[in-house]
């Protein structure tokens, strides 16, 4: 019976833990989770496509020569109606010139929504 009163009481504490990690805490762009309303700068975009690169190379999704790239330019462009900024990056060092220039999108409020080689 003990045992039982233990483990219910150890339970109980455990369960309400979790009630405290509700909506009340935010996560913000530069930890990868971003619920923002607000528009992004184009420099922010910069940052957010720069960490996204690093972490192709860190998946290996791409080659470690991207590390020291910077993005060439940014602009916003439609797709499917929604504007969304473009950075793109070239590394010469690639051998396959169609892998030359990886494009990463990024929603104006700075959500990556993706990275390719074609830009579209």
């Amino acid at each position: 019976m003990k045992n039982l009163l233990k483990s219910l009481a150890l339970l109980a504490a455990i369960s309400a833990t979790t009630l405290f990690a509700g909506s009340g805490h935010s996560h913000d762009a530069e930890h990868g989770h971003s619920h923002a309303s607000v528009k992004v700068s184009e420099e922010k975009v910069k940052q957010i496509a720069k960490r996204e690169l690093q972490g192709l190379i860190k998946r290996s999704k791409i080659d470690k020569s991207w590390s020291s790239i910077e993005a060439q330019s940014t602009e916003k462009k439609s797709f499917g109606g929604k504007m969304e900024w473009v950075a793109v990056f070239i590394n010469e060092s690639v051998k396959d010139v169609k892998k030359q220039k990886l494009y990463v999108f990024v929603s104006e409020y700075g959500e990556v929504t993706g990275a390719n080689y074609s830009g579209k």
